[in-house]
């Protein structure tokens, strides 16, 4: 524990985590906050589908390209009017849902604005603390990431059930505004000089140890659909979501406990192993919600000193607008992979059975696992704090 209060004491740092983690925060009220605004003006889960797809394809796609943005243009440049977007956006939203070709359009646009503040964070994180800390800021980073998984769905609930569905909207609004006005204010980031690029998009793909890390990051998200969708088809729906929080708690006391042990190149292969035991055993009593639950939480424990690692290999091996290229790609990858499992485990499901859906998580933690053993040695050996 060392290891964090290091990082406590590193001036400016956790400003920096609080922002970046309060501007993101509306992104993990989004999916039940835009699905049930749409499905109650329209009255179908159809179009909420569309419009959360559409959200999810140009935020993919924006990913890579806002990043490289940041690197020619300068952050506040980008971050300014694309906040200005998004914050707008939930607005409009709200309160002019004329037509649902409209509200597809308006999710679009919003996918596509998010800035990639992410992005940023981890190319600041670096700049303002000692090289032996590394590797816990971006564990540290990884696990605080889990409470907007927690906490969001639950806010958004909350607010759409007791108060309405455009006070949901409009309370992602004022958070995300709030979230940036200090990230964009915080000294560290003002500071922030991004060397420009001007190579072509996708060039950063051609580095053998970038494109990895961005297979290892894709199939472990995608996992997680493999994990959550039959989860909910297996069990009460008044269980299910207490089930699937497991995983984001084993996830933030790995992150804690584990997420600094990540200094040899064999911490993907030994995290995957983790998640995948967690997986597997899962089909022993899938129907059972304490043993789903002790299963997920065993393999939440993997994850987030599992992206923490990927995230400092990444910084350890790119620098300024390559590494801001990157992690938008590595967003991307995980967007897409999360995706396509959802896809697979909803025709399993619908042709074979609810448990069969669990497959896909086994699948993609084993080739997770196969990838990661197969490319140790051209892992980097991230900086001890020890």
């Amino acid at each position: 524990m060392n290891l964090y209060v290091n990082l406590w004491k590193s001036p400016g740092l956790m400003r920096v985590v609080f922002a970046q983690l309060l501007a993101r925060f509306p992104y993990g009220m989004m999916v039940l906050a835009l699905v049930m605004h749409v499905q109650h003006v329209f009255h179908s889960y159809a179009v909420a589908g569309i419009a959360m797809g559409a959200e999810t394809i140009l935020s993919a796609i924006s990913g890579p390209l806002l990043g490289r943005w940041v690197g020619r243009y300068g952050i506040h440049k980008i971050f300014v009017p694309t906040s200005l977007i998004s914050i707008s956006i939930f607005f409009l939203i709200a309160f002019t849902p004329f037509a649902e070709w409209w509200v597809i359009l308006l999710s679009g646009i919003l996918g596509f604005a998010q800035p990639p503040t992410q992005s940023v964070a981890r190319t600041v994180y670096p700049r303002i603390i000692k090289p032996e800390l590394h590797s816990g800021i971006f564990a540290l980073d990884a696990t605080s990431q889990e409470l907007i998984w927690i906490i969001g769905p639950v806010l958004a609930t909350f607010a759409a059930a007791q108060i309405s569905t455009e006070f949901a909207m409009v309370l992602m609004a004022l958070i995300q505004a709030i979230g940036m006005l200090i990230f964009l204010g915080d000294k560290n980031v003002r500071s922030t000089v991004i060397e420009k690029t001007e190579k072509r998009i996708g060039h950063v793909m051609k580095n053998r140890q970038v494109l990895i890390l961005i297979v290892l990051g894709s199939v472990l998200v995608a996992s997680f659909a493999g994990m959550e969708i039959p989860t909910v088809a297996l069990l009460d729906k008044s269980v299910s979501g207490i089930v699937v929080a497991l995983f984001s708690i084993g996830s933030i006391i790995g992150g804690l406990t584990l997420g600094h042990r990540n200094h040899t190149k064999w911490a993907p292969s030994i995290f995957f192993a983790l998640a995948l035991a967690g997986y597997s055993v899962s089909l022993f009593n899938p129907t059972n919600p304490i043993w789903l639950s002790i299963c997920w939480f065993v393999g939440g424990v993997a994850v987030a000193p599992l992206l923490g690692t990927i995230n400092a290999m990444i910084s350890v091996i790119t620098h300024d607008a390559d590494a801001l290229e990157a992690y938008g790609w590595l967003a991307t990858g995980q967007l897409l992979g999360y995706a396509a499992a959802a896809v697979s485990v909803g025709f399993l499901i619908d042709n074979v059975s609810a448990a069969s859906g669990l497959l896909v998580a086994i699948g993609f933690g084993l080739v997770g696992l196969c990838v990661s053993l197969m490319s140790v040695e051209t892992m980097p050996k991230l900086p001890s704090a020890h």
